[in-house]
């Protein structure tokens, strides 16, 4: 015990120690108030306004009322040109001319086509703005359907009042009773779990890959295997980078509590008022949550680590570990893939089933306890399954990884270590 608690602070402090732990753990805190505060100064700052022609090619006197739609919007100042046929091509030269010179943003063609048909073109120096291009289209839409049922002599005014929009307020209901938050909320919070584990999850085994394989191409690994057994090496390697993970991962977790009870006062430094922080639903973070994130965190790391252990263990070139650790990195990239399935359904049949697969469960489970009630029999099945299963994968890999370390040349392929991890 005493060996293995020598390798697991050596691989702890070096990590800890080093520039890119340092450059890491605050860039996390510094992503979280990027996240918090950018939506609240994007909402209290509107949109700048667009100076755009309307060029009308006969489409009479709805031309007017469009201009009248896209100015009331407050997005707009609009310049109604009338077009003639004869100088078409030289009206829309000028007007191409105008956008280049930064006269004016842009210019919308419309006909008489326009109402029959929805026929319409715009012209801008900008024209891959989602929320612009969203927004005049529908005014265009909203000032077409007007002009068609004016035209078969309906009251639009009657209309508009049928189809007034309804704001549907979600709710999450628990075995505790309702929880105040919505289900957009709840989604961003299975979808910030899901990602947060699977990144960790990745970079930490991936720096346990680099590890074995950094001493194994310094021939370091030869003296070290000399004075304690390989599996201890292993284990020590798995546990010290695992717990620079959680390491972090606590710094983080500190780090957003206090954002979230203080971010009144955080926001209040950009200028923020307290109404618009309210106005951001916050999800609702349980102590059920926050351990079985860590649980399946440990778990899934052991079981990843272990295997990224034995794909460094198994190659002696970084262009050899690229390749060799892409089956490792499809497994964890399909369960961050299925995770969607589990937030748009965390009772279905696929996210029941994959929560229980070992490979899976480590993210597809902690995305189900953010999202839902997981009844207590298959969190504890998941969980034995996932702690069996992990046990399993550190004794195989550990006897490839005793093997794997001192040799060198030809990359073994599956049946190779297959052999080893039979005969070792």
């Amino acid at each position: 015990m005493r060996k293995i608690w020598a390798v697991i602070r050596r691989e702890f402090l070096e990590r800890v120690r080093s520039k890119w732990f340092l450059v890491s753990t605050i860039l996390g805190p510094v992503f979280m108030i990027g996240v918090t505060v950018l939506p609240s100064l994007l909402a209290t700052r509107s949109g700048r306004v667009n100076h755009i022609v309307v060029l009308d090619e006969g489409a009479g006197g709805f031309a007017e009322r469009l201009k009248t739609q896209l100015e009331g919007s407050g997005r707009y100042t609009v310049t109604l040109f009338q077009a003639r046929s004869d100088r078409n091509d030289v009206l829309r030269d000028s007007l191409t001319d105008a956008i280049r010179s930064e006269a004016i943003d842009g210019f919308l063609t419309i006909s008489s086509a326009t109402v029959e048909s929805g026929m319409a073109e715009y012209r801008g120096r900008n024209v891959s703005s989602l929320r612009d291009m969203g927004l005049m289209e529908g005014l265009l839409r909203q000032s077409v359907v007007t002009e068609r049922l004016t035209r078969h002599g309906v009251d639009p005014a009657v209309v508009q009042e049928a189809q007034h929009g309804i704001d549907l307020r979600t709710v999450r209901i628990t075995k505790h009773g309702a929880t105040g938050e919505s289900g957009m909320v709840t989604f961003f919070l299975g979808y910030a779990v899901g990602l947060v584990l699977y990144m960790i999850i990745l970079i930490y085994g991936i720096n346990v890959m680099r590890s074995v394989l950094e001493e194994k191409q310094t021939r370091i690994i030869e003296v070290l295997v000399s004075s304690l057994r390989p599996f201890q090496l292993m284990l020590g390697k798995v546990i010290g980078v695992g717990g620079v993970g959680l390491f972090q991962f606590g710094i983080w977790a500190a780090t957003g509590y206090l954002m979230v009870h203080f971010r009144t006062q955080i926001l209040g430094a950009f200028h923020v008022s307290a109404d618009q922080v309210n106005a951001f639903a916050l999800p609702v973070i349980s102590g059920t949550l926050l351990a079985v994130v860590a649980v399946y965190f440990v778990l899934g790391f052991l079981l990843y680590s272990a295997l990224f252990a034995v794909v460094g263990a198994s190659v002696t070139a970084d262009s050899e570990a690229q390749q060799a650790q892409q089956p490792v990195m499809m497994l964890l990239v399909f369960s961050l893939i299925v995770s969607f399935a589990a937030l748009n359904d965390p009772g279905g049949q696929m996210a029941v089933v994959t929560s229980m697969i070992p490979f899976s469960s480590p993210i597809i489970m902690p995305v189900r306890v953010a999202t839902s009630d997981v009844p207590t029999s298959q969190l504890a099945l998941s969980l034995a399954i996932s702690a069996v299963s992990s046990l399993l994968i550190v004794w195989l890999s550990a006897r490839v990884y005793r093997i794997g370390i001192l040799m060198y040349g030809k990359r073994p392929n599956m049946k190779e270590l297959w052999r080893w991890a039979r005969q070792s």
